[in-house]
């Protein structure tokens, strides 16, 4: 048995969870990373919005897919900075639905998709590499009032609370009309009565983020690792 203590101990490896609704710039993000860094995995067939910015993709279509690129990053076999997932939302639906058509039993369907939903978060934590998992916003159920607020989406709503206790920082992409009628976007960082945002950070340390932040991931990440 091996005993280590915390106080020595610091975390410059992070992992984000950004969801938000359509066309606020989640996908965009992944461009305010270094370009030669950066692994994206695209699962929904929509890059428009980075075409032109010079980033490294592959294609997943399905739960085994994605487990061959996690285990080259964690073997070495490829070595990304950053591991960039959009979107986590529709890999789990993905998987989700190839368990229905292979599994008759709807409890067992349950069951599998927890295993698989298991795995992927297991492998996320053991990467050398930052993670970053995109989702779709919905509404889920807030554990302390039992109101809705916005959060991320995934096909089971229990997984679905589950999903933010595995980041380091869950972060919404809001876009908000200027004086002038003018997006602007940017990310919330601190939770209210609507969004379920978070940072994790080291004891004794307040977020240093601000309540929103310009998109920038590169500098919000910095401002993490470096308070």
């Amino acid at each position: 048995m091996k005993i280590t203590n915390t106080k020595d101990g610091s975390a410059q490896k992070k992992s984000y969870l950004i969801f938000g609704a359509t066309k606020t710039g989640k996908t965009l993000l992944a461009a305010t990373l270094p370009s030669s860094d950066v692994l994206l995995v695209n699962t929904e067939n929509n890059l428009d919005s980075l075409y032109g910015a010079d980033i490294n993709t592959v294609a997943v279509q399905s739960y085994d897919e994605f487990m061959e690129v996690l285990n080259a990053i964690e073997s070495g076999s490829i070595t990304p900075k950053w591991l960039y997932l959009d979107s986590v939302s529709d890999l789990m639906t993905k998987i989700f639905n190839d368990l229905k058509k292979e599994i008759k039993d709807g409890r067992q369907v349950y069951a599998a998709f927890e295993e698989k939903y298991g795995d992927v978060i297991a492998k996320f934590k053991s990467l050398p590499c930052n993670v970053v998992a995109i989702a779709r916003q919905t509404q889920v159920k807030d554990e302390i009032t039992g109101g809705l607020i916005f959060g991320a989406a995934l096909p089971w709503a229990k997984l679905q609370s589950d999903l933010p206790y595995n980041f380091s920082a869950v972060l919404a992409t809001r876009c908000e009309k200027g004086e002038e009628g003018q997006d602007y976007y940017s990310l919330q960082c601190h939770p209210d009565s609507q969004y379920q945002v978070g940072v994790r950070t080291q004891f004794g340390k307040p977020n240093p983020l601000n309540r929103y932040e310009d998109p920038d991931l590169e500098a919000i990440h910095n401002k993490i690792t470096q308070s």
